[in-house]
């Protein structure tokens, strides 16, 4: 009989699959939930045991795991009801989200009512860091020894690594969020200005990566803009607008100025009214520079 705890995971998304998948080959015994049934079937054939509700699968857990698109959805899935709220006794609940840092204190508190424990572990990272057991784990809470415990179960996920006290992981992962798409509205621009300009952007790429401007992730996304192609989907814009409204927020709450934060909201925000707010969020590219 395996020692290893019990896991719940809540969520079946782009990342979550992928995430509990590596849990149930690793041999863990899973218990999975998810609003939409239907998204639980890879899970199920791999053999994680599919619950009728989310209170169920923290109930028969040890160790639950949340991966939800946003706050509201664990409200609705934790704190809203009583029955789920109810079984978080004596366990522990790894909030892998990505959540502002007072919406996870919120959830922090509700828990520790109870007399469970919280940890707030978001990532960093896409559907195929996901897969390949890669993800950068940003582990808080408020006793070190809680993140200790679980390490490793956050391994099979990835590389963890403990932050510090609750909200200081969130706090990371919108500013790591908001570097990322920062990024990657500039590469929009550079190339869309080019070639509005009649000018190779080949050659650009070329000087980029060959100075001190070098960074892989450009390549990454070049030729999807280049061709207009941002399949497959490995984080939605409706995501990133999502975490660019929560960096902004509490920017504003800690007094820094938002308004270059801003201007990207406004690109994600064209680039959904546009059709693409499933698509990945490189496809701002087609906001910033339209097509012909």
């Amino acid at each position: 009989m395996s020692t290893e705890p019990k896991l719940a995971f809540i969520g079946a998304g782009l990342m979550g699959v992928p995430m509990a998948t590596r849990l149930v080959n690793a041999k863990y015994e899973v218990a999975a939930w998810n609003r939409t049934k239907t998204k639980l079937a890879p899970l199920e054939a791999k053999g994680a045991r599919v619950c009728e509700t989310a209170a169920e699968a923290i109930a028969s857990a040890e160790v639950t795991i949340i991966m939800l698109s946003a706050s509201k959805a664990i409200k609705a899935v934790l704190v809203d009801d009583a029955k789920a709220l109810g079984a978080v006794k004596g366990k522990t609940i790894v909030n892998m989200s990505t959540i502002g840092p007072d919406e996870s204190k919120a959830f922090a508190a509700a828990v520790a009512e109870k007399g469970g424990s919280y940890v707030e572990s978001p990532v960093l990272g896409t559907v195929p860091h996901a897969t390949n057991g890669v993800l950068q784990i940003l582990a808080s809470a408020d006793d070190e020894k809680l993140v200790t415990a679980i390490l490793p179960i956050l391994k099979v996920m990835g590389k963890p690594r403990f932050i510090g006290k609750i909200t200081s992981s969130c706090t990371y992962k919108l500013a790591l969020n908001s570097m990322l798409v920062a990024n990657t509205t500039a590469l929009a621009y550079s190339l869309g200005y080019l070639r509005r300009s009649g000018l190779d952007t080949k050659t650009f790429m070329d000087i980029v990566q060959g100075g001190i401007l070098q960074c892989p992730y450009y390549n990454l996304k070049y030729k999807g803009m280049m061709e207009r192609n941002f399949s497959p989907t490995n984080f939605a814009t409706s995501l990133m607008l999502k975490d660019v409204n929560l960096a902004i927020e509490d920017g504003k709450r800690k007094g820094i100025n938002t308004n270059s934060v801003e201007g990207i909201q406004s690109v994600l925000q064209k680039a959904i009214d546009i059709g693409e707010g499933e698509s990945d969020f490189s496809s701002l590219y087609n906001a910033v520079d339209p097509k012909d």
